[in-house]
C-alpha cells in the first residue's frame, strides 16, 4: 500500500492540508526572526541605544504573537484534514470489507479486522497529522535556522553540528526496530481483540462448561504478550528521545563555551552568541521532534501495509461483465456441480445434478456432512469456484446481475444472526420498506405472531445481541420471516426447524406452502418425518446426490433414505411410547 494508496485522500484534502503547510511555513518564519530581533536589541542595549532596542522588543513580541497564531491554524486544518482523512479512509475500509466473500471470511479473524478498523487506522491518521505536520515544520525550521545561524558564524554552525553523524546513525536504528517492533505489536492488538471477541460472544457456552478462569488464563496470556511487546517498541522510544535532548545538550554547551571565548576575543557581538543559542535552543526541539515523527511514520507504515493486505483481497462474488436479467419464475437447473473449500482434504461437493420447477417444493436430506448446506450457500451464490454449471430459468447463475439475484433470494441459514435491533428492524432487514399489514402476514406465516403477547413492546421489542432474549425456535421463525420479507422467487431454507417442535414444524410448513405457493423452495432438513409431501426429495451421502424421488418412491426403493426414514419412525414411536407412560 504505502503512501500511493493514500495519494487520492490527500487529493480531496488539499485544500486543508495547503492551507496547514503555508501556516507553517509563515509560523516558522516569523517564530525564526525572533532570535535575530533578540540580537540586536541586546546590541542597542550595548551601545546605548534605548529607542532600537525598545522597538526590537516590541517587534519580536509581535511576530512570536502571530507566529503563534499561525501555529494554530497550522494544528486546526492540519489535525482536522486528518480525521477526515481518517473518516474516509475508513469507510472505504469497511466498504471493501463488505465486498468480500464468505470465503475471505472463513480465513479471517473477525477479531483481526477489527483491530485494523481502529488501531491501524488510527496509526495511519497520525502521518496524515502529525506526521507531516512535524516532518515540514522540522524541515524547514532546520533548514531557515542552520542558513541563519551560519550567517552568524561558520565555525559556531560546524561546531553545533558535531553530533549530526551520531544522530544519523541513531534514527537509522530506530527506524529499523520502530517498524519492526510495532508490527508485532499490531499484530499482538489483534490477537487480543479476537480472543475478547470470540470469548464475549460465545459467554454463554464459556459458563456453561465452567471455563471463566480457563478464558481468563488465556485472555491475560496474550494481554502479557501484548504488553511485553508494547516494551520492546517503547524501549526504543525511551532510548532515542534522550539520546537526542542529549546530543541537542551537548550541542548547545560547545557553542557556549566556545561562542563566549569569541565575544571575548571579539569576534563575534554579545547579541549574536544569545542570538546563535537561541536557534540552537530552537532546533533541540525539532530535533527531538524528528525521532517522534520518525517513529509515527514508522508506525503509520506498518499499518498500511497490515491494511494493504485486506484492500489487496480481491472479492470471489463479482457482477458478470455482462449481466443478465433474472426473469424469476424459479426454474432451477444445475448440472455437474463440484466444490472444494480451501484445505478441505476431500470435495464437498461432487458431480451433483437435478432439476426443480418453477413453483416447486423440494427437500435435501441426508447424514451429517452430506454436502446439503454446501449446496444450499452455492445455489445463494455465496461462492463462485464451483465445476458444473448452475442455472436459474436458463441463464447461468454468475452471469446474472447480482441485484436481481438479491431481491429474488430469499436466505434463511440454521443459525441466522440476528442484530441488536428490534424484532420489527431484524425482520425488515432485507426489505426496509416493511409495512405494518405485511409484518402481520410475515408474523403468522412464520408462527411469530402466536407469540406477541411475551414480547413487551410488540415487534419493537429488542433482541439483544445476536438474539439472546429470543429462544432459538423464535430466532429461527424470526429468519424464516426475514427472508420472506422482500417476497422471494426462491426460498432457500437450511434446516431452519431444528429448533422448534414438530407441531410448530408442521403448522410452519403448512402457512408456507399456502402463503408461497408460486415460489420455488428448497428445504435442507434432518427431520425426514416432515418432508413426505415434497414435491421431490434430493437425497445426499459424501458431497453425492445419490437418489432422487418422491417419498413413497424413495421408501419404496430401500436405499439409504428408506433406511434414514425407518429409524427417525422407530424414534418417533418410542418417543410417543415414553410420553404416553
Amino acid at each position: 500500500m504505502r503512501i500511493s494508496r493514500l495519494l487520492p485522500y490527500l487529493r480531496q484534502h488539499r485544500g486543508a492540508l495547503l492551507i496547514g503547510l503555508v501556516s507553517i511555513v509563515v509560523g516558522d518564519a516569523l517564530l525564526l526572526t525572533a532570535p535575530y530581533l533578540l540580537k540586536q536589541a541586546i546590541d542597542a542595549l550595548g551601545d546605548n541605544q534605548l529607542d532600537a532596542a525598545r522597538r526590537a522588543a516590541l517587534l519580536m513580541l509581535a511576530v512570536t504573537a502571530v507566529g503563534g497564531l499561525f501555529k494554530f491554524i497550522m494544528r486546526r486544518w492540519m489535525i482536522g484534514a486528518s480525521r477526515h482523512i481518517e473518516r474516509d479512509l475508513r469507510h472505504d475500509f469497511t466498504e471493501h470489507l463488505f465486498k468480500l466473500s464468505p470465503r475471505y471470511y472463513d480465513q479471517h479473524k473477525v477479531g483481526d479486522l477489527m483491530a485494523l478498523a481502529t488501531n491501524d487506522l488510527n496509526a495511519i491518521r497520525m502521518i496524515l497529522g502529525p506526521g507531516i505536520m512535524y516532518m515540514a515544520n522540522t524541515t524547514i525550521t532546520l533548514s531557515v535556522a542552520i542558513a541563519l545561524m551560519a550567517s552568524m558564524s561558520i565555525k559556531l554552525t560546524l561546531l553545533a553540528f558535531i553530533p549530526l553523524p551520531l544522530l544519523a546513525l541513531s534514527v537509522q536504528q530506530a527506524t529499523k526496530l520502530t517498524y519492526r517492533r510495532f508490527s508485532l505489536v499490531q499484530s499482538q492488538f489483534a490477537a487480543v481483540t479476537s480472543t475478547a471477541q470470540e470469548a464475549l460472544t460465545g459467554i454463554r457456552v464459556v459458563k456453561s462448561y465452567a471455563q471463566e478462569d480457563g478464558m481468563g488464563d488465556r485472555f491475560d496470556e496474550q494481554s502479557h504478550d501484548y504488553m511485553k511487546k508494547n516494551i520492546s517498541f517503547f524501549r526504543v522510544q525511551a532510548t532515542m528521545f534522550p539520546m537526542m535532548s542529549m546530543l541537542a545538550g551537548i550541542a548547545a554547551s560547545s557553542c557556549l563555551f566556545f561562542g563566549g571565548r569569541m565575544v571575548i576575543n571579539g569576534s563575534i557581538t554579545v547579541g549574536t552568541l544569545v542570538a546563535f543559542l537561541a536557534y540552537v535552543g530552537q532546533l533541540t526541539w525539532p530535533v527531538i521532534a524528528l525521532g517522534w515523527t520518525i517513529n509515527i511514520w514508522q508506525r503509520g507504515l506498518a499499518s498500511l501495509d497490515r491494511i494493504d493486505k485486506v484492500f489487496e483481497a480481491e472479492p470471489e462474488i463479482v457482477e458478470h461483465e455482462n449481466p443478465q436479467p433474472w426473469l424469476r419464475k424459479g426454474a432451477v437447473t444445475v448440472r455437474d456441480l463440484s466444490f472444494s473449500y480451501p484445505d478441505a482434504p476431500t470435495p464437498s461437493l461432487q458431480e451433483v445434478g437435478f432439476d426443480l420447477p418453477a413453483g416447486s417444493w423440494t427437500a435435501v436430506v441426508g447424514p451429517t456432512g452430506s454436502g446439503k448446506t454446501t449446496l444450499i450457500r452455492l445455489l445463494s451464490r455465496q461462492y463462485d469456484g464451483y465445476g458444473g454449471t448452475i442455472e436459474f430459468d436458463g441463464t447461468d447463475l454468475r452471469q446474472i446481475a447480482l441485484t436481481d439475484l438479491r431481491r429474488g433470494l430469499g436466505y434463511a441459514p440454521q443459525d441466522g444472526y440476528l442484530f441488536s435491533d428490534t424484532l420489527r428492524e431484524n425482520i425488515a432487514f432485507g426489505a426496509p420498506d416493511l409495512d405494518e399489514a405485511r409484518l402481520e402476514k410475515l408474523a403468522e406465516v412464520s408462527r411469530l405472531a402466536r407469540d406477541r403477547a411475551r414480547f413487551p413492546e410488540g415487534w419493537d421489542t429488542p433482541v439483544g445481541e445476536r438474539g439472546v432474549t429470543l429462544s432459538g425456535g423464535q430466532k429461527q421463525r424470526v429468519g424464516i420471516a426475514r427472508a420472506l420479507a422482500h417476497d422471494p422467487t426462491l426460498l432457500l431454507l437450511d434446516d431452519v426447524f431444528s429448533s422448534v417442535d414438530t407441531e410448530t414444524e408442521a403448522e410452519l410448513l403448512s402457512q408456507l406452502r399456502q402463503a408461497w405457493s408460486g415460489s420455488t423452495v428448497v428445504l435442507v432438513t434432518h427431520r425426514l418425518l416432515a418432508v413426505q409431501e415434497a414435491d421431490q426429495i434430493l437425497v445426499m451421502d459424501g458431497g453425492r446426490l445419490v437418489e432422487q424421488g418422491r417419498h413413497a418412491d424413495l421408501v419404496q426403493q430401500g436405499g439409504l433414505y428408506a433406511r434414514l426414514f425407518r429409524q427417525q419412525l422407530t424414534e418417533a414411536e418410542i418417543h410417543a411410547l415414553g410420553d404416553s407412560s
